[in-house]
């Protein structure tokens, strides 16, 4: 008898910090059925991504491979397709997988189709490469037949994740095959066994921040909100938003979007606990980095502030993953062993990330020393940034900075100053830790990348002319 595989529900957003949830304290944004997501299962506090901008995030998160690996190094690179997925290593167990939602690792243009061989193994299609109009959404199917989304395009997709998750358990229940396979002579036991392992991942609530369906909308426009301790305005020259600056709207209509992602969240929980399946089904929440919204003076990402690489992460799997806080570090690259190894799987080929089960399962264990952090390439608003590329190092405790030549520009003790506003580079009793930071960052720079200008990062990694047609793309779009 072979043993029982767990269903995997895997939701993760666009954009959203750390901070902005209900069981994080915060009290301005709405969000129950998050709340009571934490309350069943793990909160990691300390959850980073890596690279924190879309798309090498999104590779790096579903390959557990760094982003010069995997190849989706900068915003707009395509994935190397060949590249191993979580999804891979679920197909070979059995496993049913599905993609649903935004994508993001097609490359440029953003609208294209993204054929069979390059969606990394998953089986069951209804994506779209990336778009950020919320209500004029749309899917394209397993045949590349693209479809509108009526209404609110988080809405629809996570009904889209229902219906796949409606057909897969009846066929679990009818003994039928998969629904893009043929087995002959398959038993209906071997069937009933076979698990499922969705991935929904929305757009929302990266900007436009105020392209909500209504009455939203007009509540929105009326909210006021509390800005973060470390904001400060008018924010920098050369940061762009899709939207005219106005941050108190800006604030308030994130807000909004995540209280939607909620009601999503709430759905695909009511569905879970009324199928039975809660007990067996693994539940996370995360994103794929986070939203500077004013602080420090940036908006967007693609900074090593906790407000744009530290996210949400909460994982839930009742009798096996003990519920409540911890302080282990966790980062996205860790995310696609971690989830193969709760299923009692592994990666065959290469991985960069460590596999977390056991901690995911024993509070008690220590967990990884650190992470490492990056922003290789400054596309788009970095581009004109005092510190266009960076590597970084945090414990959780404590994060070090280094420009792209390797010196130190920054330090800051979280502990002490949770709004990382007072720089201790340079501060004499901070020297021990900050040479011992230094050393273990050197390292993991040695091991992934070098310090290197980006431009001869690209080339040696050859992804120059990539890079080259992503910002011709780019430079069409913002000038006509």
């Amino acid at each position: 008898m072979k043993t029982k595989l767990p269903n995997i529900i895997f939701v993760f957003s666009d954009q959203h910090r750390f901070c902005d949830v209900g069981y994080a304290g915060n009290t301005e944004v709405t969000t129950p059925n998050l709340d009571r997501l934490a309350k069943r299962g793990a909160v990691f506090r300390s959850a980073y991504s890596n690279c924190p901008v879309c798309v090498p995030a999104r590779g790096t998160l579903l390959t557990g491979q760094h982003a010069l690996r995997h190849g989706a190094a900068a915003n707009d690179l395509p994935i190397r397709p060949q590249c191993t997925s979580i999804a891979d290593v679920l197909n070979q167990a059995g496993y049913t997988t599905a993609y649903v939602g935004k994508w993001h690792l097609g490359g440029a243009p953003r609208d294209q189709f993204i054929t069979h061989y390059n969606r990394l193994g998953f089986q069951y299609w209804r994506a779209n490469n990336c778009n950020h109009d919320y209500l004029s959404g749309y899917y394209d199917d397993n045949n590349n037949q693209r479809f509108p989304i009526e209404g609110y395009a988080p809405e629809g997709e996570t009904t889209l994740a229902l219906q796949f998750l409606e057909q897969v358990v009846g066929e679990r229940r009818s003994g039928k095959c998969r629904f893009d396979e043929v087995q002959d002579g398959e038993r209906k036991s071997e069937a009933q066994r076979k698990p499922f392992a969705l991935f929904l991942g929305y757009g929302a609530p990266h900007d436009p921040y105020l392209r909500l369906p209504e009455p939203k909308k007009s509540e929105t426009l009326c909210r006021n909100v509390t800005f973060r301790e470390n904001v400060s305005e008018p924010v920098r020259a050369g940061e762009v938003s899709i939207e005219p600056y106005d941050l108190q709207k800006f604030y308030a209509g994130y807000y909004a979007h995540i209280e939607l992602i909620d009601r999503q969240i709430g759905r695909l929980m009511k569905w879970l606990d009324e199928s039975g399946l809660s007990q067996d089904t693994i539940f996370v929440y995360t994103s794929d980095h986070g939203d500077m919204l004013g602080s420090h003076g940036y908006l967007n990402k693609q900074m090593y502030f906790d407000e744009s690489t530290r996210v949400p992460f909460v994982i839930s799997w009742p009798g096996h993953i003990p519920a409540g806080e911890r302080g282990q570090l966790l980062s996205l690259v860790d995310v696609a062993p971690t989830l193969a190894g709760l299923a009692g799987l592994r990666f065959e080929s290469k991985v960069d990330g460590h596999d977390l089960s056991g901690e995911m399962k024993d509070p008690s264990r220590k967990g990884q020393e650190y992470v490492y952090l990056y922003s290789y390439v400054p596309c788009h608003q970095a581009k004109n940034r005092e510190l266009p590329s960076w590597r970084a190092l945090t414990d959780g405790k404590r994060l070090l900075v280094t420009n792209q030549e390797g010196k130190a520009v920054c330090m800051y003790d979280m502990e002490a100053d949770p709004f990382q506003t007072c720089d201790i580079v340079k501060n004499p009793a901070w020297r021990e830790q900050r040479e011992r930071m230094m050393e273990m960052l050197e390292n993991e720079v040695r091991l992934h990348d070098g310090y290197i200008p980006w431009q001869e990062l690209l080339k040696r990694h050859h992804l120059d002319e990539l890079w080259q047609e992503s910002e011709i793309f780019f430079a069409g779009l913002f000038t006509h």
